[in-house]
């Protein structure tokens, strides 16, 4: 008998409920005091009991969470098809116990839809595909899959998909049990290029849906439609339009914030008029003032010179969907582009929309959407027809969670192309307006003590150890302790120039690194770059690279890169770029810039950057997304967890930019990671995926 026949048998008996479903959740609401939407609590265990093979009513939920972590005797849950349950444990409703600490309900569950769900994936899966174990974004082990991990753990024993259907008509007293430890990662089973981050052509230069830059016979010139379904322009017009302001005056005023200081957290943020001169003027003018950066120039929009890098879905950044958290991110990636030399330029602009459904259901139904990508030819018109009604229905006013931009052009020119500089910005309903990043502190947590190399830093991650391994801390906007502003107002990297005070005598040496050779005497007699009346040594600290990761050699060394991997610049530079010690190589360097041997240079600051000329291929994604031990081996085939000691094209883990790559190496494959996340959110059912979102939930804040 087929799963469908049994599913049609279950589904027509006419007898009553084994229990009445808990009424106590009416007027309740899924998004309680303690927000478990963004950082639900741990499972310990997750037991199905069912009471009959009915439809409704036929099963008794019990789930132990965390000591301590739940603290209300009721706590609402939705589950799949829009059903809403209350968790009890007071007694009542299900609940065998007050106050046992195991949380009970009654609650419709569809073991034959779990049943097609898996054996679905086991169909889609390859022959021998091996699968990643990551603990949060570094690469572990890679181990072959085994089509075990999707068994039914019931009554103690294994119980593989295609088995339950048998067991089905005599699964009345008998128990499911789900792990609340991090289950068996699934082996993708799509393209992750048409399904998590899109950067063919056929997509990015798709001139019916966006702009396209392109260089022939050595005249660049534009086509395309800036104000297409994937177009700058749409995109900057579906902000202004309810606000009655013309898009070009919308794009303008953004671009403006770079012209006067602004004052973002309590820190001034600079204003950079060279840098804007750079970008203000690659913009065709409907009416030019005549005026050097003045910026009072009406823009063409309609040809602005950005183009379309790639269109990122961020469904693994959802939040707990049992708790009615949200869908994570959609993402447009554009780059620069010279109009006169069609060469791509150092800055993108990043618009990061909220995915405006949440929920079990509708959160399923999106990532189903994307799932299904995977089936049309990447470029063909119904892929094309496809992606645009995705995204159509998150592209919309007032569902930009975020802008953000990364450029070295900007800072120009202060800093010859040396510096990067990192902002965010969000839509206030009046214009673009600049706000603090994300999980970033503010800069002078970072300045180093020259003489230990410690960092302000290093005490908040102390502190904070176990709360950031656990990936349950924020940055806030002011420090807990000093009540000062916290976080940053923007974050600049790279190369950074700044004078500071040594308490040495003028003639001592200064180690800013102990890990770090190079060292300087500070001259005795007159100095130039000593300020007037100052007293005690000055160290001149210019020409060191700095602001490229967070903390010391005095912080925990995981919790250091954990916190470090989440704030913006070290996610953009040394916790995923290793360097190869040639970044800035004539200048004095902060930390380690040493990495494993052979290693090979690659570019750092851009995870997604546009090929020279802009149109000649697809974007080059960076090793972080594609893998970095794609060639890593051991005799077993197996990659450990500090991987090999040699760096070859295919294969380059990152050492540790505090304690080397001789403590410390890491892996990524971050679109491997996203894949595992997709498959999960499609072949398992809600309540199934939740122990592993307690695991999985760290990275939704993250970058």
């Amino acid at each position: 008998m087929s799963l469908a026949m049994l599913a049609a048998l279950s589904a027509c008996d006419p007898g009553e409920p084994a229990a009445e479903l808990d009424a106590g959740l009416e007027g309740s609401s899924l998004r309680s005091e303690q927000d478990y939407a963004r950082n639900p609590p741990s499972v310990e265990t997750l037991e199905l009991h069912f009471l009959s093979t009915k439809v409704h009513a036929n099963a008794r939920l019990e789930v132990r969470f965390g000591e301590g972590e739940v603290q209300e005797p009721t706590l609402p849950l939705e589950l799949d098809d829009d059903q809403a349950v209350l968790l009890r444990d007071d007694g009542e409703g299900g609940d065998v116990e007050a106050g046992d600490g195991l949380y009970s309900a009654i609650i419709d569950y569809d073991l034959l839809a779990e049943v097609e769900r898996r054996m679905a994936y086991l169909e889609r899966v390859e022959p021998g595909a091996s699968v990643t174990r990551f603990e949060g974004r570094n690469a572990v082990e890679t181990v072959p899959f085994e089509a075990q991990a999707l068994d039914f753990a019931l009554d103690g024993g294994s119980v593989p998909p295609a088995e339950v259907e048998g067991l089905f008509a005599g699964v009345t007293g008998s128990t499911l049990t789900v792990i609340g430890a991090q289950p068996a990662p699934l082996a993708g089973t799509t393209d992750p290029e048409k399904t998590l981050a899109v950067r063919d052509p056929a997509v990015t230069r798709d001139a019916s849906r966006t702009g396209v830059w392109s260089l022939s016979g050595g005249k660049c010139s534009f086509s395309g439609d800036a104000f297409g379904a994937h177009g700058f322009s749409h995109l900057m017009e579906e902000m202004s339009a309810p606000t009655g302001v013309p898009v070009e005056d919308w794009i303008a005023d953004w671009l403006r914030t770079w012209s006067t200081l602004q004052q973002v957290n309590g820190q001034d943020l600079p204003a950079q008029v060279g840098g804007l001169d750079e970008v203000w003027n690659r913009f065709p003018f409907l009416s030019d003032d005549g005026q050097p950066q003045v910026f009072t120039d009406t823009l063409d929009v309609s040809r602005p010179p950005f183009q379309l890098v790639a269109i990122v879905n961020r469904v693994d950044l959802h939040e707990a969907e049992v708790f009615g958290g949200g869908a994570g991110e959609l993402r447009y990636v554009f780059q620069l582009v010279d109009p006169d030399t069609c060469e791509p330029l150092d800055m993108t602009v990043i618009f990061e929309y909220a995915v405006p459904r949440s929920g079990c259901r509708r959160i399923r139904e999106y990532a189903q959407d994307w799932y299904a990508l995977d089936a049309l030819p990447l470029g063909s018109t119904a892929y094309l027809d496809e992606l645009e009604q995705i995204t159509a229905t998150v592209v919309g006013p007032g569902n930009l969670a975020q802008l953000r931009t990364n450029s070295r052009l900007l800072p120009w020119p202060d800093y010859a192309n040396l510096q990067w500089h990192m902002r965010e910005f969000v839509d206030d309903g009046t214009g673009l307006t600049p706000v603090a990043l994300a999980k970033t502190p503010a800069y002078a947590y970072e300045y180093p003590d020259p003489l230990t190399s410690e960092q302000g830093i290093d005490a908040f991650i102390t502190s904070q150890a176990g709360n950031i391994l656990a990936s349950n801390y924020d940055v806030d906007l002011t420090h807990p302790v000093t009540n000062q502003p916290f976080r940053a107002a923007f974050v600049p990297y790279g190369y950074l120039k700044h004078l500071h005070s040594s308490p040495y005598a003028m003639a001592d040496v200064v180690y800013f690194d102990p890990f770090v050779t190079d060292s300087f005497s500070l001259p005795g007699g007159p100095n130039p770059a000593i300020p007037p009346g100052a007293s005690g040594g000055w160290a001149n600290l210019s020409g060191m690279q700095r602001g490229r990761f967070w903390g010391s050699q005095s912080a925990p060394a995981q919790a250091r890169h954990e916190f470090s991997l989440n704030t913006c610049n070290g996610c953009h530079d040394r916790e995923v770029f290793d360097d190869a010690g040639t970044l800035f190589a004539n200048y004095l360097t902060y930390g380690l810039s040493r990495s494993v041997a052979g290693a090979t240079q690659e570019q750092p600051f851009l995870h997604m950057r546009l090929q020279s000329p802009v149109d000649a291929g697809p974007a080059i994604f960076s090793r972080f997304l594609t893998g970095t031990d794609d060639g890593c081996t051991t005799a077993n085939g197996l990659v450990p967890p500090l991987g090999t000691d040699t760096c070859t094209a295919s294969c380059c883990p990152v050492g540790d930019p505090v304690h080397g790559p001789e403590v410390l190496q890491y892996h990524y494959d971050d679109l491997a990671r996203r894949s595992q996340e997709l498959e999960a959110m499609v072949a398992h059912s809600c309540l199934i995926a939740y122990p592993h979102q307690t695991v999985q939930q760290a990275l939704s804040s993250a970058h």
